[in-house]
């Protein structure tokens, strides 16, 4: 009984739950409607979603809860409630349309289209309204036939409807027919100036069309009525960068940033803004951003490559502009900054396809190409710096200051046209004194002296009141010895402007040519008062005192300007100077870090390894030097020199080919590759080189002899014997007589082959390296004249082992025995390892008696030479008959196979004594 009053109560209580909630789910429905009409829309969004929670399947509430998210722009919200209130049969009529615009916010084109059979029920409004959808879902997934479908349907439905016109726009829109667009937009917005998607395709046109204000007022609208469709706020920054309205669009960027820190069109709005602040640092920054997430948007690019220019990145500035700068204009600035760029990366050859279409007419274009050009001489890219010259040549002959600069980087280049463009300028420009003061001084140069006084006379009358002019007139005194002259004419100078330092610094030079000490101690120590921390002047000021006390200023005047690379340069050649060469090297080394550090830097540090006999550490700093700047033709030519002293001849014609590649055509690089090639015995190439300089303007001689040479590889001695006598006689050095000597005994004609050394000994009497090889051709014929050659080469290189050892046998031959023991002994002293130089030793002091020490020497010999050289074995089999060791001596004469008469001749003597 309690069992069924118990279920009972149950039942009721859940009766009367039911209609609680039945009455609390509509409750909240009538309050949620009650809110929307008075625009309460977070109110009804509450509301609606407590029905929900109260009763989970209501369609309708489904449906106001999505049709409220719509109405926000919350489109990912929005397609999940309606979506379920599709899945509940709420009407179609009234989902469908709405669901078709939701999956439009959230990028949903192919559920739009997969809509397009369950809208064909709909009414002719909502079909219209769905068709609309469709048109833009069917452009954006780039299906042109469908969209013309849907818009020619929503015509026949309801030509004036405002969504068949929305089809319409968004169709003729994909046509680029804009004005068209824009007419039925203001269509549209007249009917229903809220017109959400019409606000938004009237903003896109705009933003087509440059009508940027007009963009961002749709956009603004948009995001009120929809103020969670969040890229209507990045769209919004966009229109307000590009109406100029930088403040505000960053405001907007900042606001999506603090939300998403790394959403790449608010780091491009952020970019391009910070960009234009002038805040690189930033602009870099959110460029990067953005850019690494694929957001390769063209300016984005320009932005990041710039940025990263002004804050000298250069390795980021060429990866961003290098892959946007086929897109720009000629002229474009970008370009000038790709140029730079790769100027101090070092990627000189690739500058002339950068700004190889420059306007050179252009004075701009014209001003930064003199400007690279000048750049490109001090790194030593002579070609590349012609190049741009050329380019430059281009501007208008009208223009003085163009005239100007070409004439100077002409002159600088060594190319005398430059005068041409100098006086070019001054006609065009007289009172462009900097044209004319280097035409003056390039004449004197060149010892124009009547050309350059000319000038000095002209501006003497035409400037009587310029120090200029009498420095000029002091220059030219200088030039002719006239040192009284020179005085006054700078005493002028200085009374027109005082202390002025050309004059100064050319007084102390005259004191100093005329070693006058006293005077050029007082001028020193008053120039280094006036200007302590100039360059020139603390030159000058050293080089009078050359003492610890000028060192002292040399280095504070560095404390004050470390960043100063020449004062450094200038500070460690006086350490130099003064025997410091640890120091020099430290002061050099702490600045390897530097960019583009000048030649003279590395000269003097190899100097001070030379110095110090760190010569361990040369050839590295020739390659680094070589690595840092490929341009510098002395770098090339000394870390060529050194691979080549090792006999490393494929590393230096790989250095020389390098340098060819920055240096094309240089003929001092082409003369060292063909003495390379020549000294490798690579004969097809050096052939090959010898046709490109046959054609070039050097001396005869040097031509015959290089074809001699080849000859001499070819063993054509006929043919190169008379071009290698040319040479010897144009150019008589110890190579080239060797050359030549070399041609004759290929000959079979020792006699001229003494000659020709007899010959160049009278010319350099110490020479060793002929005396060796003259000595060595005495040895046949003339033992005594080989004696006193080889006596002469001891005496000037007492470790020359050949020489010893030579000496050694022809004593031995002519029975001296103590001047042969003497010899000898010393030859094995340097060369123990030798086994020539040991088997001489053993017979020289067989010959002195000493068998023991003698059959030591020669089994020693015979093992160096792994039993291989057959003069050895017979000595060895000599020594070990004297020492009765009969047995040995037997079974190695039969093993010995003679190969020369006079090895037979010697084998039959010893077998005779056995």
């Amino acid at each position: 009984m309690k069992f069924v009053n118990a279920s009972l109560y149950l039942s009721v209580v859940l009766a009367i739950s039911a209609c609680g909630e039945q009455v609390s789910v509509e409750s909240h429905l009538e309050n949620a409607k009650s809110y929307l009409n008075e625009n309460k829309v977070n109110e009804s969004i509450i509301e609606l979603k407590n029905a929900i929670r109260a009763d989970t399947k209501n369609a309708e509430a489904r449906f106001l809860l999505g049709q409220t998210y719509l109405s926000l722009g919350d489109g990912l919200a929005a397609v999940k409630e309606l979506e379920r209130a599709q899945a509940l049969k709420f009407p179609d009529n009234k989902v469908l349309p709405l669901l078709a615009r939701a999956y439009i916010l959230t990028d949903s084109d192919s559920d739009v289209i997969d809509l397009s059979i369950v809208a064909k029920e709909l009414a002719a409004e909502e079909r219209s309204q769905y068709l609309a959808y469709q048109t833009l879902a069917a452009l954006r997934s780039e299906q042109p036939e469908l969209a013309e479908r849907s818009v020619e349907l929503a015509q026949s439905i309801a030509q004036q409807s405002l969504y068949s016109m929305l089809a319409l726009a968004y169709f003729q829109l994909s046509e680029n027919k804009y004005d068209e667009v824009k007419t039925l937009i203001s269509r549209i917005l007249t009917i229903n100036p809220k017109q959400v998607d019409a606000l938004m395709l009237q903003g896109q046109v705009s933003m087509v069309t440059e009508e940027y204000q007009l963009a961002v007022d749709s956009f603004k609208q948009f995001m009120v009525l929809q103020p969670r469709f969040a890229m209507v706020q990045l769209l919004l920054a966009n229109a307000l960068l590009k109406a100029g309205h930088d403040e505000e669009a960053e405001q907007h960027a900042d606001a999506i940033l603090a939300t998403v820190n790394n959403q790449p069109f608010a780091n491009y709005i952020k970019a391009m803004v910070r960009f234009q602040a002038q805040d690189y640092a930033k602009a870099s920054e959110h460029a990067e951003v953005a850019l690494s997430a694929n957001f390769n948007q063209f300016n984005l690019k320009l932005v990041a490559g710039a940025s990263a220019f002004y804050l000298k990145n250069w390795q980021q500035s060429y990866h961003h502009l290098s892959a946007i700068i086929k897109y720009m204009p000629n002229d474009h600035q970008a370009r000038r900054m790709l140029a730079v760029t790769q100027l101090e990366l070092g990627l000189i050859d690739e500058i002339s396809a950068t700004i190889g279409d420059f306007d050179g007419t252009d004075e701009v274009n014209a001003q930064f190409l003199s400007s690279l050009s000048y750049k490109l001489l001090e790194l030593g890219a002579t070609t590349e710096a012609k190049k741009l010259l050329t380019q430059g040549e281009q501007t208008r002959s009208g223009n003085a200051a163009h005239n100007a600069r070409q004439g100077i980087l002409k002159l600088m280049m060594n190319d005398l046209s430059g005068i041409e463009n100098l006086q070019a300028a001054v006609k065009l420009n007289p009172e462009l004194v900097e044209a004319e003061l280097a035409i003056a001084f390039s004449a004197l140069q060149r010892g124009d002296i009547p050309k350059a006084k000319a000038i000095a006379d002209k501006w003497k009358k035409q400037y009587p009141d310029k120090a200029s002019s009498f420095n000029l007139l002091a220059s030219i005194a200088i030039k002719e010895e006239k040192y009284d002259e020179a005085e006054q004419a700078l005493k002028k100078s200085l009374s027109l402007e005082q202390d002025n330092l050309f004059a100064l610094i050319e007084q102390l030079r005259i004191a100093r040519m005329q070693k006058n000490i006293p005077v050029s101690k007082n001028r020193a120590d008053y120039l280094i008062a006036v200007a302590p921390t100039n360059n020139k002047v603390l030159r000058q000021y050293f080089g009078v005192y050359q003492n610890e006390m000028a060192l002292e200023k040399l280095t504070k005047a560095y404390e004050l300007e470390k960043t100063d690379i020449n004062k450094a340069i200038l500070l460690s050649e006086a350490m130099v100077s003064l025997g410091q060469f640890k120091q020099a090297e430290s002061l050099l080394v702490s600045l390897e870090d530097t960019e583009k550090l000048p030649k003279r830097y590395w000269q003097i540090l190899l100097l001070t390894y030379k110095k110090q006999q760190k010569i361990e550490k040369i050839q590295p700093t020739l390659e680094r030097w070589l690595k840092e700047n490929p341009y510098h033709i002395e770098a090339v030519v000394l870390l060529t020199d050194s691979y080549a002293s090792q006999r490393h001849y494929d590393r230096a014609l790989t250095v020389i080919k390098r340098g060819l590649e920055n240096h094309n055509d240089n003929l001092v690089l082409q003369l060292i590759q063909m003495q390379l090639l020549l000294n490798s015995k690579q004969i097809s190439p050096a052939k090959s080189l010898y046709k490109v300089l046959e054609k070039k303007d050097i001396y005869d001689a040097l031509k015959q002899g290089l074809l001699g040479r080849i000859l001499l590889l070819e063993e054509n001695y006929v043919q190169a014997l008379p071009k290698l006598t040319v040479l010897y006689q144009t150019y008589p050095s110890s190579q080239n007589a060797i050359y030549l000597a070399g041609a004759h005994l290929g000959n079979d004609d020792n006699a001229k082959a003494v000659q020709v050394l007899e010959h160049y000994l009278t010319v350099e009497p110490n020479n060793n390296r002929i005396e060796t090889m003259l000595a060595g051709l005495y040895l046949k014929n003339d033992s005594n004249k080989a004696i006193a050659v080889y006596d002469d080469v001891v005496k000037k290189q007492p470790k020359n082992v050949v020489a010893h050892n030579n000496l050694a046998w022809l004593y031995l031959e002519q029975d001296n025995i103590n001047k042969a023991l003497e010899h000898a002994k010393k030859a094995f002293e340097l060369a123990p390892h030798i086994a020539n130089i040991v088997d001489t030793y053993g017979k020289v002091l067989l010959g002195s008696g000493d068998k023991r020490a003698a059959l030591t020497y020669a089994s020693k010999a015979s093992e160096i030479a792994k039993g291989k050289d057959v003069d050895i074995q017979l000595n060895y089999v000599e020594a070990l008959i004297a020492n009765n060791r009969i047995n040995e001596a037997k079974d190695l004469l039969s093993k010995a196979n003679a190969s020369t008469d006079e090895q037979s001749k010697k084998k039959l003597e010893l077998q005779a004594q056995l």
